[in-house]
Parts: structure tokens; C-alpha cells; sequence
């Protein structure tokens, strides 16, 4: 089974760091920051808006929902992964906050059929709100995460998805490397590894403009999880 949850974790960190298609975000400046605990403690800072650790517990494993990792899976993420579901909800706010604020109506509709989906996961009402109450979250905060994981993912795209397109040259190479392949796999191979690339480097140069500070010691504190 840990083997199972690996995959999955491994998945989704490979789909979040480039793939923005499926995953990564929005909402206030510390409107997520609210209900904090004894136990708890601040993992990142991004803009003035603070990451708490249950924030980071809570919102990875919706995220890993989102690609279809089981609930049983959800209390078995590898520690190593920690750190990168952290750049991924840092990223997530980041990228929220490079574009407008409002969503289309058509956005909107896409936040309620994830939620929707995120609660048909658990098989029962009941199920989804043990898993609610164990994180000190309600339906609202789910509501804001994922409205900022839209808003998130349709600002890259805008930035990136014209310059991933590949070229007559790119296309050509690519038929050399790989004959016998249909031309719109080739396309979409080339377009998934330029959106990569790119959403990485667009990354790169939002955190360098931002004041991102990571204050949790993963090291130190053993599982997060």
C-alpha cells in the first residue's frame, strides 16, 4: 500500500510542478490563516499571508484528492514529499495573486463540480465531514482553496500556454526522434514538456519578485503528516 501511495504522491508532484492543467489557486490574504492551534505552528510566509502547517496538512491532501488518490491513501504521503507540496501551495498563492481576482461564471461552475467530486470521494456525507472536522476546516474553506487552485491555474495558462505551442522546427526534430509516432501525440508530447519548462521558469521569477519565506524545519519535526 505505501508502495500505491508513493505513485500517487509522485504523480500529483510531477502534475503540480508542471502539468497546470489539472491542479494548481486563490482567496484572501490570511483568510485561511484563521482557527490557528496550540499544537500548530507557521510553515512559509508568502506576501504577508501566513502558511500554517495544518493549512499545508489539509491542503495537500485536497490536492491529492483532486488526481484521484483513494481517502485510505491519504494518511500515508511519504515525508520526503512534504517540502514539494509546500512549494506547490506556495506557488498556488503566488500565481493567484498574479492575476485578477474575480472568476467567471464558468470558473465558478468548475469550483462547485470539484467539490462535488471531493465529497462523492468519501462515499458518505458523514465520511466528508469527519474528514472536515479532523483538520478544523468546513465546506467555506474548501470553497476558498479551491477558487484559489482555479484562479491559479487559469493565470499560468494565460502566461504560458501560447509560448508552449510547439514550432514547424520543434515538430520536425521531434518526427526525426520518434518516426512512425502520430503528428498530435508528438504535439501534445512537446506541449506538455515546453509547459513544464516553462511553469517552472515563470515560477522561478514570480518567487524572486515575491517576499517568500519557508519557516519550517521538515528536518526537525519528523512527519508532518
Amino acid at each position: 500500500m505505501r508502495r500505491q501511495a508513493r505513485k500517487w504522491a509522485r504523480l500529483f508532484l510531477c502534475l503540480s510542478l508542471g502539468c497546470f492543467g489539472l491542479f494548481m489557486a486563490p482567496a484572501g490574504a490570511f483568510a485561511d490563516a484563521k482557527r490557528p492551534k496550540l499544537e500548530d505552528r507557521i510553515a512559509a510566509v508568502v506576501n504577508g499571508e501566513v502558511i500554517l502547517l495544518s493549512q499545508l496538512r489539509f491542503e495537500a491532501r485536497l490536492n491529492l484528492l483532486r488526481t484521484g488518490v483513494a481517502v485510505p491513501f491519504l494518511d500515508q504521503i511519504p515525508p520526503e514529499s512534504w517540502p514539494a507540496f509546500l512549494d506547490m501551495i506556495v506557488a498556488h498563492r503566488l500565481w493567484a495573486a498574479s492575476g485578477g481576482v474575480e472568476l467567471s461564471l464558468e470558473q465558478l461552475g468548475s469550483v462547485a463540480m470539484m467539490a462535488e467530486q471531493l465529497k462523492a470521494a468519501f462515499g458518505s456525507e458523514a465520511d466528508y465531514q469527519r474528514f472536515l472536522q479532523k483538520y478544523e476546516m468546513d465546506s467555506a474553506d474548501v470553497q476558498r482553496i479551491l477558487e484559489r487552485i482555479v484562479r491559479a491555474e487559469s493565470n499560468l495558462h494565460t502566461r504560458v500556454r501560447l509560448r508552449a505551442q510547439p514550432n514547424e522546427l520543434e515538430m520536425q526534430k521531434a518526427r526525426e526522434a520518434s518516426p512512425g509516432l502520430p503528428e498530435e501525440e508528438v504535439r501534445r508530447k512537446l506541449f506538455a514538456e515546453k509547459f513544464k519548462l516553462l511553469s517552472q521558469q515563470e515560477l522561478q521569477a514570480q518567487r524572486k519578485k515575491a517576499d517568500v519565506r519557508i519557516l519550517l524545519n521538515f528536518s526537525r519535526i519528523g512527519n508532518p503528516g
